[in-house]
């Protein structure tokens, strides 16, 4: 079975509807300014400065997850471009959290440390995927979301109130 390749302008689109559902979630109690555009901020995987009520300021990485809610697997990202050994965000985003949307099911939140560490402890039981991009692969390990919602440091689920 051949795999669809990535598409980068696609997923760019998708992932922007997620941006401004998770600006919109965070917004009633925290401030909340988009960095995304800005090279160094890029370079470090942060997507957003937050400021909060007490004026403290934290930095967070946006994920957008649209298989997991398929799959039962969060996507930890190893190496973003196998060509040229560009490592993934998951080793790389120097965010102080993660906020990955998984869409009409749940909003994770992690601190970095603890996800890498489950990774870390996992990564011999998992098996490594590579997912197709034009030129080069993306590479990084599926983690159950059983065990992802053991280390998150929140969870919110999407969409239960209107069953």
């Amino acid at each position: 079975m051949q795999t669809k390749p990535y598409d980068f302008e696609t997923q760019r689109k998708v992932g922007q509807e997620g941006e401004t559902f998770l600006d919109q979630w965070l917004h009633p109690i925290y401030k909340v300014l988009d960095v995304s555009n800005e090279m160094k901020y890029q370079q470090a995987g942060i997507d957003r400065i937050i400021t909060r009520s007490d004026g403290s300021v934290i930095t967070i990485e946006y994920k957008f997850d649209l298989v997991a809610k398929r799959t039962g697997n969060l996507f930890f990202e190893t190496i973003s471009n196998d060509k040229e050994m560009i490592p993934g965000w998951g080793w790389s985003s120097q965010a102080d959290y993660w906020i990955v949307l998984i869409p009409e099911q749940e909003i994770l939140v992690f601190k970095p440390g603890k996800l890498r560490v489950l990774v870390w402890e996992l990564q011999k039981t998992l098996q490594k995927r590579s997912v197709p991009n034009r030129g080069y692969n993306t590479v990084g390990y599926p983690i159950p979301l059983t065990q992802a919602r053991k280390v998150a440091f929140q969870i919110k689920t999407l969409y239960l109130e209107s069953l």
